[in-house]
């Protein structure tokens, strides 16, 4: 049953190599942000009084205020996964990228199902009462061609979380021309790495960006391409997997998530976090990668499955949480925070991987094959050919 389902659900990839702890890698990230959604939501909506005080369970409510820290997870993993084949070139000799083809993948891959989700989305918000026809549909106009933030400045109305996807496209765009610094010596490219990510986070900190973009996450995509280097240079293969990297990487994932917030305040003295976050995220990775025990978590069963979904989970997984949460709050068990947060989770989460599954299957995966183009290419011409074979064949009256 469960490799039934992996070969129904398992992502189609354009060179056919496949690497289920990179989709582990995305499952870690689409778990986090998942539950920090659902938790906001269920902490604005609740009615409860609850018996204990849900402020005392510190350590706990630090590690969900901060899943939101999963965002530039994500970012971190396109920085890899589209530097690679241009580190392979660079550092290997390997065969060099077709730019043409790069583009044209973004396109066909990512576009058709982003367009119809958002759409769909768009209505289901009309639908539901949220916003009017004429009230969301500038908002719907900006986020169709990623620029809501640049425009308005502020989150798109749609869904929220497509604010993430506008970054992604402004990395797509560039990353090609960034791959270039692969062609350096393996000191130079490193140090400037390095140099780039500290620069943009301390730029950051005294220039804080006005609206959300590229800008002010272009150090988690470089920590990606740093980690693409390593990894297609092999460095330090037989370190990672010592046994006792597997510990390390759950203090680092640990440690991440449970640091003091940067992200809200301009303190001089939290700088540091915010330098060492991105070199985290890549030393995080880089042993997920190397170390076999470690890769085998992140490979387990069912976790690649629904990372290979994360991009249809995370495009309506909070739309499906404001839709279906007004009658999940209502349900409780006992007056007590937790056991009311668990059932939370476990309501959501049933119903997003449900519907997700059948976006995925019917809307996302098809679009994966970068075939799928000249097939509907190929039958537009021979309908074309049939018609004017018919037409030819047609008597004159």
């Amino acid at each position: 049953m469960l490799s039934y389902l992996s070969n129904k659900f398992r992502r189609i990839t354009t060179n056919q190599l496949y690497l289920a702890e990179i989709d582990g890698m995305r499952f870690l990230s689409l778990s986090l942000v998942i539950l920090f959604h659902i938790r906001g939501y269920f902490l604005e909506k609740t009615t409860i009084r609850f018996t204990d005080n849900p402020d005392s369970y510190y350590w706990l409510n630090r590690f969900f205020i901060n899943a939101d820290r999963s965002v530039p997870l994500f970012f971190a993993i396109s920085g890899f996964i589209l530097a690679v084949p241009f580190a392979h070139h660079y550092i290997n000799q390997g065969k060099k990228p077709n730019l043409k083809q790069y583009y044209l993948r973004r396109v066909t891959r990512l576009e058709p199902p982003y367009f119809i989700v958002m759409i769909l989305i768009f209505l289901a918000q009309i639908l539901l009462g949220n916003y009017t026809f004429r009230g969301l549909l500038p908002s719907l106009g900006a986020s169709l061609i990623y620029s809501h933030n640049l425009i308005f400045h502020h989150t798109p109305l749609v869904t929220v979380v497509a604010w993430t996807l506008e970054v992604e496209i402004q990395f797509y765009s560039v990353a090609p021309f960034i791959f270039r610094v692969l062609a350096l010596p393996q000191l130079i490219r490193r140090s400037l790495i390095t140099a780039l990510i500290i620069m943009f986070v301390v730029v950051q900190h005294l220039y804080p960006p006005s609206f959300l973009s590229i800008y002010g996450s272009a150090q988690h995509f470089l920590a990606g391409i740093l980690v693409a280097d390593f990894y297609v240079c092999g460095f330090a293969i037989d370190f990672f997997r010592k046994k006792w990297a597997g510990p390390v990487a759950l203090v680092l994932l640990l440690t991440m998530f449970l640091m003091p917030r940067w992200e809200d305040t301009n303190a001089s003295g939290l700088l540091p976090l915010a330098i060492l976050f991105p070199f985290m995220i890549g030393t995080l990775y880089y042993i997920i990668l190397r170390n076999e025990l470690v890769k085998k978590v992140f490979s387990y069963k069912f976790i690649p499955i629904i990372g290979g979904m994360c991009y249809t989970i995370y495009l309506i997984h909070y739309t499906v949480i404001s839709m279906i949460g007004r009658i999940m709050v209502k349900v409780h068990f006992t007056n007590y925070y937790l056991p009311n947060l668990a059932l939370q989770f476990i309501l959501n989460i049933i119903p997003i991987l449900l519907i997700s599954s059948l976006f995925y299957l019917y809307i996302e995966r098809p679009f994966m094959s970068k075939k799928w183009l000249e097939k509907l290419m190929k039958r537009d011409k021979k309908q074309e050919e049939t018609n004017v074979l018919r037409e030819e064949t047609m008597p004159i009256k």
